[in-house]
């Protein structure tokens, strides 16, 4: 039982850190760029993970685990205190980086750590211990989300707290890298993986890269029409109550400043003053809290929908996964996100209250970091050590980014497309959602089948390990 507290307490102070961050993140970019500019950031995110993940790989050969999993823990903190120092007063540069270091640290992180977790248990042992393990996720969800809420005016301070969680998670994961590997027992109907890309004659594995690849475009086309409908809501509310006084129509012109460099928005606010016949310092001063407040605003929501997933979350893994599991079994579990996405993502392409937005992103994400993550890494660890050291790091990583490359491109040229043709915008959402169900399915008939098999593997005969060394 201590192990199960250790692991789930590393969890509970890193997902605590990453909701401490991302609610910032988000806020922050969009107050810069706009949701215009996400398909690019998100294409350039895709390349740095690709580059890290290789950088991650090379180290983790030539390291102790030890080293590596340190190393990262500790770049990770360190880049959270200099964003702390550098991100007030760094304009957009230092908001694109931002940006895109928060997109790329936590999936290595988590990687890493659930990595440890593999190694530590035996198949028999996970369907037992997991979901209590990922309970420790959720929470910390809740609990970063709501310190992010009661955060959201102080901006880059949040920071600090973030790499102070990130510190206890490491600390609490120490003693776990003492430990020895757990063998796992392969089932006879896989095959042994050979070298490179020889973990794809495994069924799981197969599986698992068309869940996360699936999932990548699912979670990347919703996060494009999501965010543009609550960068326009609540960038209304912002304007309306800190510049409509001042200029009663001018949302679309002053929402459009953020296409252009933090240098020449004075003078394009200036010269938008002199053609309106408004006072130029006037329109300055209440741009300027016009930022501050849309920023805080959206801290505040995504923070909000934070939270509400995290306490879904415990619901699901604290009172049904296990019953859910013992009742249905995995291949069962495995298709519970691909359905749920199905049915909501054309819920989408009509004209819903932000409300509703927001209930489906908080449905979708307390399914995915709860649920779906837990049966993913139950289909883990019916395969054998050397399979997932080749196979995780690249499903987890550039594979992922590919689903992002392939959303990022597809809403870029579908946005010329309909530009070109001179259709209406709301056909640019269909021409994304499309390719995006025909992902969701293949994911459904592939991970199905694979959770039939996965745990027809025989419980290891040895001597188990107590649960509570």
């Amino acid at each position: 039982m201590g192990r199960i507290l250790r692991c789930a307490s590393a969890l509970f102070f890193l997902f605590l850190s990453y909701y401490l961050v991302k609610p910032l993140r988000n806020s922050q970019f969009l107050a810069e760029f706009g949701p215009s500019a996400l398909p690019l950031i998100y294409l350039v995110v895709s390349v740095a993970s690709v580059l890290v993940t290789r950088v991650f790989q090379w180290c983790s050969l030539r390291f102790t685990r030890y080293q590596v999993v340190s190393g990262t823990f500790f770049w990770a903190i360190g880049c959270k205190v200099f964003f702390f120092l550098t991100l007030q007063h760094g304009g957009q540069a230092v908001t694109a980086l931002f940006y895109l270091w928060a997109s790329v640290y936590f999936l290595l992180l988590v990687s890493t750590l659930w990595g440890c977790l593999n190694e530590r248990f035996r198949v028999d042992q996970c369907q037992r211990c997991f979901p209590f393990i990922a309970l420790g996720s959720t929470i910390g969800n809740i609990a970063g989300a709501s310190l992010a809420e009661l955060m959201k005016g102080a901006g880059p301070k949040s920071l600090l707290c973030a790499a102070l969680a990130c510190l206890f998670s490491l600390a609490l994961l120490w003693r776990e890298l003492a430990y020895p590997v757990q063998m796992q027992q392969k089932s006879p109907i896989e095959d042994k993986p050979a070298g490179g890309f020889g973990w794809l004659r495994n069924r799981s594995l197969r599986a698992i890269a068309v869940m996360v690849l699936a999932l990548a475009v699912y979670s990347t086309s919703t996060d494009f029409i999501t965010q543009r409908r609550l960068d326009l809501s609540i960038g209304q509310a912002a304007y309306a109550e800190e510049l409509a006084s001042l200029w009663p129509d001018g949302y679309e012109q002053i929402s459009s400043l953020r296409s252009l460099p933090s240098a020449r928005q004075e003078m394009a606010l200036r010269n938008l003053a002199q053609g309106q016949r408004i006072d130029a310092e006037q329109l300055v001063v209440g741009y300027n809290r016009y930022k501050r407040e849309f920023s805080k605003r959206l801290s505040g929501v995504f923070a909000s929908i934070f939270q509400v997933q995290g306490i879904l979350g415990v619901v699901l893994l604290g009172l049904l996964c296990r019953p859910f599991l013992r009742r249905f079994g995995l291949s069962a579990a495995l298709i519970v996100m691909p359905s749920f996405a199905l049915c909501f993502t054309l819920v989408l392409m009509f004209p819903i209250d932000i409300l509703w937005v927001q209930l489906i992103l908080v449905l979708s994400g307390s399914l995915n970091y709860s649920f779906n993550n837990a049966a993913k890494e139950m289909l883990y660890t019916s395969t054998d050590r050397e399979a997932i050291i080749q196979a995780k790091p690249f499903i987890e990583g550039p594979l992922m980014r590919f689903g992002d490359v392939f959303c990022s491109l597809l809403t870029i040229f579908s946005g010329l497309a309909v530009a070109r043709l001179g259709w209406d915008k709301s056909w640019q959402e269909w021409l994304i959602v499309l390719p995006c169900a025909l992902a969701l399915v293949c994911w459904w008939v592939l991970v199905r089948r694979a959770g039939l098999l996965a745990h027809e593997i025989p419980a290891d005969d040895g001597a188990k390990e107590s649960l509570g060394s």
